[in-house]
């Protein structure tokens, strides 16, 4: 159940209405609750951690928190979660970037170029889904986790497969700078078709990232890490990464999605 308002701010910010928990009485969605995901879209710093915190030490999930909390739960819940992860040899990266450092090669738009091409021949992970309803996207639409205090936001960068490398380079700076000064519009958060989220700086090797819904699928990035493996039949020194594919297993199975993250 919708309220009649919430439904039509939704469509004027085109906000999937499958992506809001409702408040109101039984579920129902009020304009408030379109509204929260709004403000949790664009926070930068969530409320609750400029509240006083009481003797007791308990704080209420509010603001961007409280959005984050009520999303990553729905999708918890409602998404036939699955994570495979696989150990990447990415020495042909790391070189690269070496040579081309200087007009602006990283890790994360390659990945993200990387991910563009697996999606064009995988393009069931490239789709939204509504209740029982999976729609393909034409468009690939990337969207790039940004940690921002105690929450983070997720900008998007528009049309990758029309973007080359240098371009997918300058979009990603451009929206992690406007997250970090507070200036995304809700059109920079919004039309994401597949999300990459990139704990590597973190010195994170492998986890479980929670779908972006109603996405159907999200990439995580693990950090880079130079080991002895073999290598054409000798022990050699390489830059090795872990990836953690989560898709929705109502949408597709593990060989498929095993297939785009190889």
């Amino acid at each position: 159940q919708v309220e009649p308002r919430a439904r039509r701010l939704a469509k004027e910010k085109e906000i999937d209405l499958s992506t809001v928990v409702g408040t109101g009485p039984r579920g129902r969605i009020t304009v408030e609750d379109v509204e929260a995901v709004i403000v949790g879209s664009l926070a930068a710093v969530p409320e609750h951690i400029t509240k006083t915190i009481p003797e007791d030490g308990s704080v209420e999930l509010t603001g961007m928190r409280r959005t984050i909390a009520e999303r990553m739960l729905k999708s918890s819940l409602e998404a036939a979660s699955l994570t495979l992860t696989r150990e990447v040899d990415v020495t042909p990266m790391v070189e690269a970037i070496k040579i081309h450092r200087d007009k602006g090669a990283r890790p994360l738009p390659i990945i993200i170029k990387a991910v563009t091409e697996s999606l064009k021949e995988h393009p069931v992970l490239n789709s939204k889904l509504s209740g029982m309803r999976v729609r393909q996207m034409r468009d690939i639409n990337v969207g790039v986790a940004v940690a921002l205090g105690e929450g983070l936001v997720v900008p998007v960068i528009k049309d990758t497969s029309s973007k080359d490398l240098l371009e997918v380079a300058e979009a990603v700076q451009e929206m992690a700078n406007k997250a970090r000064q507070e200036k995304l519009s809700y059109d920079d958060v919004s039309g994401g078709t597949f999300t990459v989220s990139n704990l590597g700086p973190e010195g994170v090797d492998a986890f479980t990232p929670i779908i972006n819904q109603p996405e159907v699928a999200i990439l995580g990035v693990g950090r880079t890490v130079v080991k002895p493996v073999i290598h054409d039949n000798a022990i050699t020194k390489r830059s090795m990464m872990w990836l953690s594919l989560t898709f929705d297993h109502r949408v597709t199975d593990g060989a498929p999605a095993a297939a785009f993250l190889d």
